[in-house]
């Protein structure tokens, strides 16, 4: 994953010699709670190594096999390098206000924001547009692709990928969303404002209790529903001629109802 060798990179000035970083003891700890000992050259060699290329190496080596673990080595070693001060532009532990853009710019590409003070968080579409905007999203999308086996991230950040979209529409139709909106009502809303149609309210009541089930349920009903809209202008049954529809298929909706078949037939082959 290359932009984890980057972000190890943008790191490796923050724990380079003459500035006051975190020490090799809080690099060990580090590393061994990201689970990424194996890929400290430290372990395998007799002569001094410096931070700066332990860290490096680190890196390199969570890219190369366990990618999830490398994010959370990262957030931690920003943690303990902000304890030094090195986010402190007029402290001279900083390693210079380059060297921290640089970072921003490297987090930004894994889907978080870094601000001036070294405090990460997760980073959102609000007040964004153009490039940044499609930048924000894809960083969902490549936040979701650097963990396919982290079941609960890639729960979080698709509901995460969803809000953060409909938010965006909200704010381009109507100039904003509800801050105290859920996540049902925000999606409801952006449904509405692009002259899509939301389930009703009770369709919920109708689904199992357990959300296992219930999202089961829901794919089940779809690949119903694409079932008749096929029936109704798709091919097959031996037509002789073009089925009609007062409402013509876009291809925008075609590409849609294909995604849908390839979703639910995912679910079947994952579960086989």
């Amino acid at each position: 994953m290359i932009e984890l060798i980057e972000l190890g990179g943008a790191l490796t000035p923050f724990f380079e010699q003459g500035l006051d970083s975190p020490s090799h003891d809080e690099l060990d700890r580090a590393f061994e709670r990201a689970g990424l000992t194996e890929g400290d050259p430290r372990r395998s060699s007799t002569d001094p190594i410096g931070k700066a290329k332990r860290v490096r190496a680190v890196f390199i080596y969570a890219a190369d096999h366990v990618p999830q673990s490398g994010l959370a080595l990262a957030q931690h070693l920003v943690a303990l390098c902000r304890v030094k001060n090195e986010f402190d532009t007029d402290s001279a532990s900083c390693p210079g206000l380059d060297k921290i853009e640089a970072l921003r710019r490297s987090f930004e590409s894994l889907g978080y924001s870094l601000d001036n003070t070294g405090a990460l968080r997760p980073l959102v579409i609000d007040n964004l547009s153009g490039t940044k905007l499609t930048d924000a999203l894809q960083s969902y999308v490549r936040r979701a692709n650097a963990s396919p086996d982290d079941a609960p991230l890639q729960i979080g950040n698709g509901k995460d990928l969803d809000e953060a979209t409909a938010r965006h529409v909200l704010e381009q139709k109507i100039g904003a969303y509800s801050q105290n909106g859920n996540f049902p009502f925000t999606l409801a809303q952006a449904f509405l404002q692009l002259g899509l149609e939301p389930a009703h309210q009770n369709t919920a009541k109708t689904l199992d209790g357990d959300p296992h089930k219930a999202v089961q349920q829901c794919l089940y009903q779809l690949a119903c529903a694409v079932n008749k809209l096929r029936n109704e202008v798709g091919t097959g049954h031996g037509r002789p001629s073009a089925p009609s529809r007062t409402t013509p298929l876009t291809s925008a909706e075609a590409r849609l109802v294909a995604r849908a078949t390839a979703l639910v037939s995912g679910m079947l082959l994952d579960s086989l």
